[in-house]
């Protein structure tokens, strides 16, 4: 259940406490994928690109290598996109003289995107993994080093969270949005993503630091606006920005 809507008196969101508001709801799958998706601008080089518009060039790959399955079979297909067969000799056993093309276009299309994206996704693990092994790291005084999602307004509540953020941060923001968790949830979200979209942090020790530093500045933000949410007094939104 969402927490329960209430109205506050000016001034009394700095004098809040954790037990002054509902809690949170359980978070749901697509709320889970919203929050993956709106931090994707975290990443940088060719797994940014992939995540910001490869995924379309994959979805190209599929139809591909679909069109090609039902036409000439799934061994060919995989045979062909996996580089064992060449895309000539498939087409000279079938009887469709047109085959050819769509054969090469998905023999290209295995030798360009799939070696490519099996290295990007190689080289963001690596990536990843070194920086959370980093000595030094700020999670060694606050908690785990978090994942590289945005976090959740509830998981902030607690100390051993992992981010550098003000006391209280969660509960007043949740507050300024009359205890309605999810539009407070919603709206945290939609400023993290606009403060990854600009060209302020140091992605060299990874996504999963550039998200962290992008919380932190988000939040020490929000909390200078004394009790105002850009997202609640800006224009409406239809889901474009997402």
């Amino acid at each position: 259940m969402i927490g329960e809507s209430r109205r506050v008196p000016p001034g009394v969101e700095g004098w809040v406490e954790p037990s002054s508001i509902g809690r949170a709801s359980r978070e749901p799958l697509r709320d889970r994928f919203r929050r993956w998706w709106r931090g994707r601008f975290r990443h940088t080089g060719l797994v940014y690109w992939l995540v910001t518009q490869g995924y379309l060039v994959l979805i190209v790959c599929a139809v591909l290598f679909c069109f090609n399955g039902f036409v000439l079979g799934w061994d060919k297909a995989y045979e062909i996109s996996a580089l064992i067969s060449s895309p000539w000799d498939v087409a000279a056993e079938s009887r469709h003289a047109w085959v050819w093309f769509p054969a090469l276009l998905l023999s290209i299309a295995g030798w360009l995107v799939v070696t490519g994206f099996a290295g990007a996704v190689a080289g963001y693990m690596v990536i990843n993994a070194t920086s959370n092994r980093s000595p030094g790291s700020k999670g060694d005084r606050l908690g785990p080093l978090p994942t590289g999602n945005i976090p959740r307004l509830a998981s902030l509540q607690y100390s051993r969270h992992g981010h550098e953020i003000p006391p209280y941060f969660a509960l007043r923001f949740a507050m300024r949005h009359e205890g309605d968790w999810r539009q407070a949830q919603d709206h945290w979200e939609r400023m993290v993503m606009h403060f990854l979209r600009t060209d302020g942090f140091d992605g060299g020790d990874g996504p999963g630091s550039v998200m962290r530093q992008a919380v932190t500045y988000t939040s020490y933000f929000l909390h200078g606006l004394s009790g105002r949410c850009p997202e609640c007094h800006g224009p409406a939104h239809d889901g474009t920005d997402d």
